[in-house]
């Protein structure tokens, strides 16, 4: 409130400002790959940026066809019904051979007890107990089998996985990705772009961590950064420290390059 009643009646008066020359630093850069599984190779279908693109974390980038996929799912579904219909079996005889297993137990105190007969009623039923958890098991395969299946099917929709720059697209519609040959194309991530600033051991006092400076690129138009770090001197021969400069994300520059010239301006 001081301050601007100060310039409201001293419009002329300006706070005392210094300027250091830095660089952007933009040189973090991912590729974006297919998650296929196995040799098989699958076709791009669709290819929704080019180079030089900017997108938003969660954008469509390219789509791969899933029409194998859907084939593979349909016969997958098909071989799950069957280990289903195999445990319903299972369970139907480990019933059967459990009641007869009864039956003999109940004769133990009889003259009608054989125990050859008991042994084999309850071997019989061990079996059945077995053969039950392996159709079990063998639906938990194929059951796990469909669901990898239907992850392959949704991970055919590529999307961005920060905002960026597309920076180098290496496929094309029609072409083919592998396990061994995944790369679709190379996004540069604008969360982790930084300017970085050399500042003399006497200035270094002027930049506090979390501290609100502007930057100015070569169009003059400033834009406000936070200081993130100052970087500790490795080596006693230097007289100027480093210190990272994190952007805004909401007032990024248009235009990005790494090593793009940079002018900071600081309050005294």
């Amino acid at each position: 409130m001081i301050q601007l009643l100060i310039m409201a009646v001293f419009p002329s008066l300006s706070f005392a400002e210094e300027h250091f020359k830095g660089r952007l630093v933009a040189d973090l850069v991912g590729k974006i790959s297919s998650e296929t599984t196995g040799e098989r190779s699958v076709r791009v279908e669709e290819l929704l940026v080019r180079k030089g693109d900017r997108v938003s974390k969660g954008d469509l980038l390219a789509r791969l066809s899933v029409e194998q996929l859907s084939a593979d799912r349909l016969v997958a579904l098909k071989i799950l019904e069957e280990a289903q219909a195999e445990i319903s079996v299972a369970r139907s005889n480990l019933a059967e051979a459990r009641l007869v297993l009864d039956r003999q137990a109940g004769l133990k105190n009889s003259p009608a007890f054989r125990g050859a007969a008991f042994d084999d009623a309850q071997a019989r039923f061990h079996t059945a107990e077995s053969r039950l958890l392996s159709a079990q098991s063998t639906a938990k395969r194929r059951e796990a089998e469909v669901a990898r299946i239907d992850l392959e099917i949704k991970l055919s929709d590529i999307v961005a996985p920060h905002d960026g720059i597309v920076v180098g697209v290496f496929t094309n519609v029609g072409s083919a990705v592998t396990q061994r040959n995944p790369d679709l194309m190379s996004l540069l991530d604008l969360s982790r772009v930084e300017i970085e600033v050399e500042v003399p051991d006497d200035k270094i006092a002027f930049f506090q961590p979390n501290k609100r400076v502007l930057y100015s690129l070569k169009d003059g138009d400033k834009q406000s950064a936070r200081v993130r770090a100052i970087m500790p001197q490795l080596s006693e021969h230097k007289d100027d420290q480093i210190v990272r400069l994190q952007l805004d994300a909401d007032t990024l520059p248009a235009d990005i390059y790494n090593n793009q010239p940079v002018t900071v301006f600081i309050r005294k």
